[in-house]
């Protein structure tokens, strides 16, 4: 049975949740929007650019669908050990790890969604400049693998 404090408590929780899912489309209307290409292996990615702190920080944050060919690119300001998190991420995700020199250099395959604290924190093998990241199961299907090179269109 819901009490008062309880309804108003489920409406405040909601508004929230909505409240961030909106500031998220808003800050992602603002993205620029280019494509990653994996040359050797005749694969593209039309890709969201996460290139400023706030963008990085929402990322992929309440978004419930993926199309097979779309990711998001983060872009940081310089190249070390990167770490990525799955904090409101309704959907699983593999990451690939890009270096300056546009070569893969590290993946991580089937980040699991966290919608509950504390959130496992998973860090790039090798430094990056760069994190590609797409729906969970691209990786292993398509044939992305550490050493691939990567052009930014």
């Amino acid at each position: 049975m819901w009490n008062k404090q309880s309804v108003f408590l489920a409406i405040i929780l909601i508004s929230l949740l909505t409240g961030s899912a909106l500031l998220f489309e808003t800050d992602k209307s603002k993205m620029k929007q280019e494509r990653v290409v994996f040359p050797e292996l005749g694969l593209q990615f039309e890709v969201d650019v996460a290139e400023t702190e706030k963008q990085r920080r929402v990322g992929l944050m309440y978004t419930s669908l993926l199309a097979t060919n779309r990711g998001m690119l983060f872009i940081f300001e310089q190249e070390q050990i990167q770490k990525v998190w799955m904090k409101n991420t309704l959907i699983a995700l593999d990451v690939v790890f890009i270096s300056e020199n546009d070569q893969v250099v590290s993946i991580i395959q089937g980040m699991t969604p966290c919608m509950k604290e504390p959130c496992e924190i998973y860090s790039s093998d090798s430094k990056a400049r760069y994190m590609l990241e797409l729906n969970a199961g691209i990786v292993k299907g398509k044939g992305i693998k550490v050493g691939k090179k990567v052009i930014f269109e």
